[in-house]
């Protein structure tokens, strides 16, 4: 059964002597596209239907570190979630702990925290809210002034420019920046180092960065920033996708064929079916049983043009023309 809920607050603690907790057990809460909830002053409206399920939600007064650091309330499950949606929070002018209200940001913690720019602060209610337009996997979400981390990344952006992937990125904000590593993974799990960037150092504009890389594997391709501050503390971007068509190296050989033309090609193992057509787009020959020949008898063709076609087991269909003197 799914709990639906359309607004749910659990009322502030007086003060923090007791730890806030929220737990939602296996059953959950379900939270509908576009709904407004607030568990214990942490709101969410997600895009997308959103549940949490087997978390422990607890509040407390300890503030992430920076400088200055974050405000002293901090929300933290016990295991991340992730949420596309707007986020955001209540809290207490004297929770500020050094923040400026009006300059607060969405701070949203996994391995490391990220400062979310663009954030909207009601200094009369005392709520800050962000909306993510991309899904953020965090443990731990507060509000925090820019300073309190190196780097306020305002975008990040990847798309495909021809075989190439095109990612951009820019900060609003900088203090002790030192340099970004952009990240690539196949399965956004295993992360390799493709390039490092020198990040401005000190900053308080706009800052625009880009990277091309040139060499995507086929399928889905996963990309991401590691934000590295001087004394090389550290914070990961949100995670961004492309996805790139198979590419397969074909040669037939020799071409033009008097008896036996080879078929040659990388990954065999992701060819289906090999067929022989004439001129006409007729079927002369038709191979799909594994194991697949290689090599196609054409000797006893007469001369003319001829189409060597390989259907992949993803759909695709791959054709190369031959000539039989």
């Amino acid at each position: 059964m799914k709990y639906y809920l359309l607004f749910c607050q659990l009322a502030l603690l007086c003060s923090f002597s007791a730890t806030a907790q929220f737990t939602a057990g296996t059953e959950g809460f379900y939270i509908s596209a576009g709904t407004d909830v607030s568990i214990d002053g942490l709101t969410f409206r997600p895009t997308t239907a959103f549940s949490i399920q087997n978390k422990t939600l607890t509040t407390l007064p300890t503030a992430l570190p920076g400088s200055p650091p974050s405000i002293s309330r901090v929300y933290t499950f016990d295991s991340p979630i992730t949420f596309v949606g707007r986020l955001g929070q209540f809290y207490r002018t004297s929770e500020l702990n050094g923040n400026i209200e009006t300059m607060l940001q969405v701070v949203y913690q996994n391995v490391a925290p990220v400062t979310k720019a663009g954030s909207v602060v009601n200094t009369t209610s005392h709520y800050i809210y962000n909306d993510l337009i991309a899904p953020a996997t965090f443990s731990a979400v507060t509000a925090a002034q820019p300073g309190a981390l190196p780097v306020t990344l305002l975008e990040f952006t990847v798309k495909m420019e021809g075989s190439a992937a095109s990612l951009n990125w820019s900060t609003t904000y900088e203090s002790n920046s030192d340099y970004f590593d952009v990240e690539h993974s196949t399965n956004a799990k295993d992360w390799n180092t493709l390039s490092k960037i020198t990040a401005a150092y000190q900053s308080s504009g706009l800052k625009n960065y880009g990277f091309s890389y040139g060499s995507p594997s086929p399928g889905a391709n996963y990309y991401r920033l590691k934000m590295v501050d001087k004394d090389q503390s550290y914070a990961y971007s949100t995670i961004r996708e492309l996805s790139f068509e198979h590419t397969y190296q074909i040669a037939l050989y020799p071409n033009p064929v008097v008896e036996k033309i080879q078929i040659n090609m990388d990954h065999w193992e992701n060819i289906a079916t090999v067929k022989l057509l004439n001129a006409q787009g007729i079927t002369l020959l038709e191979f799909h049983k594994k194991p697949l020949l290689t090599e196609i008898d054409m000797k006893d063709l007469p001369a003319g043009l001829y189409v060597v076609q390989l259907g992949l087991n993803d759909g695709s269909v791959a054709s190369v023309k031959v000539i039989k003197q």
